[in-house]
Formats: structure tokens, sequence, C-alpha cells
């Protein structure tokens, strides 16, 4: 399934998931086993940016946002990936470096599901990059399809956005993937 990634932590080829939720969202999204994911046949290019402790640098984040766009920087954006999963945030805003990054991704054909965050029940609390404005964002229903209590809500006063984008039950605001995808790990 994983045909490729980089390692932005440890600087190298081998983004072994040491954390277990990048792994957990992968299967959620491209599992091809007794359980299926939402798109069985799919590829993932696996970029590692947060270490085992669910930790990381926005440069790493932002580096590997840049490389969903040319995956292998010969500077032709033709190989794109077509979508990527984050499911990691912190605070910002939509003008910030990663939201940036994100919008610039979009521009170059690059679907960006991303994680609206933990921190509800309040308003204006999705993180960075779910701020982007042209990241879909996915916050998290429970049982009985009502946001949950945990999921991060809008709106976005800067940009005049409701966000989240959408919601689903057992998404545990972790964005699904598809073919030619890639996640980083850590709700």
């Amino acid at each position: 399934k994983v045909i490729g990634g980089y390692d932005f932590v440890n600087k190298d080829t081998n983004p072994m998931d040491d954390h277990g939720h990048g792994t957990h969202v992968a299967a959620t999204a491209a599992g091809n086993g007794i359980l299926k994911g939402v798109a069985p046949d799919a590829k993932i290019f696996a970029y590692k940016v947060l270490n085992s402790g669910g930790s990381g640098y926005w440069s790493d984040v932002i580096a590997a946002i840049e490389r969903s766009v040319d995956p292998n920087q010969d500077g032709d954006y033709a190989d794109h990936l077509d979508v990527i999963s984050l499911s990691l945030g912190g605070s910002g805003n939509p003008d910030d470096p990663p939201s940036q990054a994100i919008d610039n991704a979009v521009n170059n054909g690059v679907v960006a599901v991303i994680a609206a965050g933990n921190s509800g029940p309040g308003s204006n609390t999705i993180g960075s990059p779910g701020t982007a404005r042209k990241a879909i964002t996915v916050g998290a229903t429970d049982k009985s399809d009502v946001i949950a209590s945990f999921s991060s809500r809008g709106p976005n006063t800067l940009i005049k956005s409701v966000k989240p984008d959408l919601t689903a039950p057992g998404v545990s605001i972790c964005a699904a993937q598809w073919q030619n995808a890639w996640s980083s790990s850590q709700c």
C-alpha cells in the first residue's frame, strides 16, 4: 500500500509510524484485509512529520505539504498527489504558513483534507492548517450524529467561513484519504 514517502523527523526515506495514529488513519482509508477502508485500492505516500510522542515542527509539516505537490522534486507538478490527509493541528489562522502551504497545494491540484481538531466545544477552535481557506476541514460527530463535544468548531471570522466543512460519524477528527494520498499522524 505504501509506495513512497519520507521521514521529515529523522531525515530519511523510512517514514515508519512510531506513534500508531498514522497507521490507524491509513487503514481507515485504504485498508484491504478483513476490514475494508473507504478506498481499499488506494496507494499511499507516507510523509512522517511528527515524532513518537505526536509532536513536531511546522517547518516539517510545510515541507511535507510542499512535497505532496512535487513528490519526486523535479519541478514538474504533474505528478502531484491526488489527496492529502492531515490529522494534526495547532494554533494559527488562515494566513499562517501552514494554511498558506495548504492553499498553495490546492491551487496546484491537490485535495487537502484536514482535521478540525479536538479543542471543542467552543467556537473559533479550529486549528491550523484546518483554518486554510481551501482545506476541506473535517469535524467529528458522535453516535447520535451530533457534533462531538471534543470536535473543534468555527466560525472562522477572519475568512467569513463556517468551518468545519463537513462532519461525519466515526472520523474521530481523522480525515480519510484516497489514491495517491498521504497521512501524517496524530489527532
